[in-house]
């Protein structure tokens, strides 16, 4: 039997239609995956975490040459916003040659979403060590901030006279 051969108008009208469609369910998956991030950066932010925290998707060290690159999903402050953000990383350690960009997870490129809505799990994990980290270093300097305050209290009285009651000019 002979390939039937279907005239290109009719084939790019044909794929056209079905692309319409195909289209539309894939900004409708889209867009749930969005709304659930958003649930999720909403819960975030009710916490207040403050630290950011990165968890590597893909990457390679650094060749030969020095080159090198990145993906990672973070939480982050991007301008004035904190929240679940997608980076990528590129670069040169041999040359002073780096680069790197930073999207909010809703409007970095569809394929970096889809491959990092897995990690997630791991972004928190990294989220839980990078808090307490933070909380034994704030712990450590405010001890140390404390000291230093107590220093400086205990040498007031002998630095600073005490105010006698006269206004400045010499008259009371």
């Amino acid at each position: 039997m002979a390939d039937v051969k279907v005239p290109p108008r009719e084939r790019i009208v044909s794929s056209f239609k079905q692309l319409a469609v195909e289209t539309n369910e894939c900004n409708a998956a889209d867009a749930e995956l969005g709304e659930t991030i958003s649930i999720l950066d909403s819960t975030l932010d009710k916490l207040k975490p403050q630290i950011s925290a990165w968890h590597n998707i893909a990457g390679s060290s650094s060749d030969e040459d020095g080159n090198y690159w990145t993906r990672d999903i973070g939480y982050a402050k991007i301008g004035d916003q904190w929240g679940i953000a997608l980076r990528r990383t590129w670069g040169n350690e041999y040359h002073d040659h780096h680069g790197e960009e930073v999207w909010p997870f809703r409007d970095a490129p569809r394929w970096m979403r889809i491959e990092s809505a897995g990690k997630l799990p791991d972004l928190f994990d990294e989220l839980v060590k990078r808090t307490k980290e933070t909380t034994s270093k704030l712990r450590a300097r405010t001890a140390q901030a404390k000291e230093l305050a107590a220093a400086l209290t205990a040498i007031l009285p002998e630095t600073i006279p005490a105010p006698t009651g006269k206004a400045k000019g010499g008259k009371s």
